[in-house]
């Protein structure tokens, strides 16, 4: 008895490759070494994965936004309107205000301090690390800030401890200290040229070309300062969003699915059985280029037609005989997964990255189930739990970092946030207090301002007093200057009375 056999062909799509042709080549390779320390992750990969999400850059423009985009001012250490505050000290801390907002205003002549620091951040938000380079005047000072582009920045080891000069402050009077400090160097490469820089406060003169440390290095080859953010407390930062790395892959893989969906119009997953024949290689060719021709929504509907040929057997007879042939097309759509083509995947992995960074939909602009109340209470925690610790914790940085040598010790830099304060709101919790006395018309003029949209300055002393009290004093007083008017008006009516005699005395 003949053995039957059974012969299977694929037939797929010869679909163009989804793999990227791009090369990230580290131009450090051959620089990595005990002082030069390798990055754990891919920077450029790091940061180019923002283009291929579709929800990691709004994660990163939701931070930077609240974070400084709201900008950056001065703010006193103390309550300059306390009592015991002298007038000598009132002035010495209104020069030191105008230095510290002419500092802020000058830190960058193209762009805002804040834009710049924006920069650095969504770096760090992207690949946990950022840059800025502090530019010094001729007395020392920091005078301004640039911008450095984090994929091409390495770190380099520890140097030896030096010796360097702290401003801390001991019963309220400012004292220099002196302790040991380790630095590390930069080093930064962009086609093929290397540029070395000193961390911030490194008092040492260092070569920018080779990173070694000489008092002889010429001007023009001393090399700057830089300031590190990052996220974490390693020598590179590492992005919040790490761990879900995998899933924002996945999602860009559906997302590309989706697209040679359209783009190659629709396949249905199916088998051609044959039975009792073989399908024709001229029919195999046509199916072949039926598939791969099946591109775009101008081929979506097409006719498919199979030959099959038969096989022949012979008969008792001794006859060949072709025997009848029958040709299924049998779907296998159902063993597919049924996910809408991923919808459900991109879905979560847009909540994973959301949870990465600790922001509602809100801050995404995905705000369809939000009401009012839903939507204020999740800005107020947002506020609470995720922006106002990072602005503290930048700002702190700053003001260490900066302060000391601008020699500014009782102002600050504070980065601004939302205002939350509804007006209307406002006046409604007042309104009790205000019918009790307990408020004064001073107190309202920065409510009435917000309201009115421009700044009210304050009223005369008097008016620091609550509206009863006014009230009271004008009616006590009023008597008193009504009996003085009369008395006025008494001596004015003798003195014209007197005139009139006088003038009378003078007619011929």
């Amino acid at each position: 008895m003949a053995q039957q056999q059974m012969r299977v062909r694929v037939v797929k799509v010869e679909a163009p490759s989804a793999t990227t042709r791009q090369i990230y080549e580290d131009e450090f390779k051959n620089l990595y070494s005990d002082e030069v320390i390798e990055p754990p992750y891919n920077l450029k990969e790091l940061k180019r994965i923002a283009k291929y999400s579709t929800i990691l850059q709004q994660c990163v423009d939701a931070y930077r936004t609240n974070i400084v985009g709201f900008g950056l001012q001065p703010d006193y250490t103390f309550d300059i309107n306390a009592k015991d505050v002298s007038e000598k000290v009132k002035k010495q801390v209104e020069n030191e205000w105008v230095r510290l907002e002419e500092f802020i205003k000058y830190l960058h002549f193209d762009e805002s301090a804040e834009t710049i620091l924006g920069y650095a951040l969504e770096d760090r938000e992207k690949t946990g690390n950022g840059f800025i380079e502090v530019l010094r005047d001729g007395l020392g000072r920091p005078a301004g800030i640039e911008y450095v582009d984090c994929q091409n920045m390495r770190v380099c080891s520890y140097t030896v401890p030096e010796e360097v000069e702290f401003t801390i402050t001991e019963n309220g009077v400012p004292k220099k200290i002196k302790r040991w400090k380790k630095f590390r160097r930069y080093v930064q490469m962009v086609n093929g040229k290397k540029v070395f820089f000193k961390e911030y406060g490194d008092p040492r003169v260092m070569n920018l070309t080779n990173g070694k440390f000489d008092e002889n290095t010429p001007e023009h080859l001393r090399a700057t300062e830089v300031i590190h953010f990052k996220i974490g407390s390693g020598t590179y930062g590492i992005p919040r969003w790490i761990g879900h790395i995998v899933s924002l892959y996945g999602a860009r893989k559906a997302e590309e699915l989706n697209y040679m969906y359209f783009k190659q119009g629709r396949h249905t997953p199916a088998a051609i059985i044959v039975e009792n024949g073989m399908l024709s290689e001229t029919s195999f060719n046509q199916l072949q280029e039926y598939m791969n021709s099946i591109e775009g929504v101008e081929n979506a509907h097409k006719f498919l037609l199979l030959e099959a040929e038969g096989i022949e057997t012979t008969t008792d007879t001794g006859m060949d005989k072709p025997a009848p042939v029958k040709v299924q097309i049998k779907s296998l759509a159902e063993v597919l997964q049924q996910d809408a083509l991923f919808l459900e995947y991109d879905q979560k992995t847009r909540e994973k990255l959301r949870s990465a960074f600790r922001l509602p939909p809100l801050y995404t602009g995905e705000a369809h189930e939000y009401n009012r109340a839903t939507a204020d209470t999740a800005r107020k925690i947002t506020e609470e739990q995720v922006f106002q610790p990072e602005r503290n914790s930048l700002a702190n940085k700053l003001n260490t970092l900066f302060l000391p040598a601008l020699e500014l010790q009782r102002v600050k830099i504070t980065l601004k946030g939302p205002d939350f304060r509804d007006p209307v709101e406002i006046a409604k919790v007042l309104t009790p207090f205000i019918n009790a006395g307990a408020v004064s018309p001073n107190d309202l003029r920065d409510l009435l301002g917000r309201v009115l949209g421009k700044t009210l300055e304050e009223w005369p002393e008097e008016f620091n007093l609550p509206f009863q009290m006014i009230l009271r004093e004008q009616q006590t007083t009023f008597p008193i200057m009504m009996q003085k008017s009369k008395e006025q008006q008494n001596d004015l009516i003798m003195l014209l009375k007197d005139m009139r005699d006088v003038l009378e005395e003078l007619k011929p």
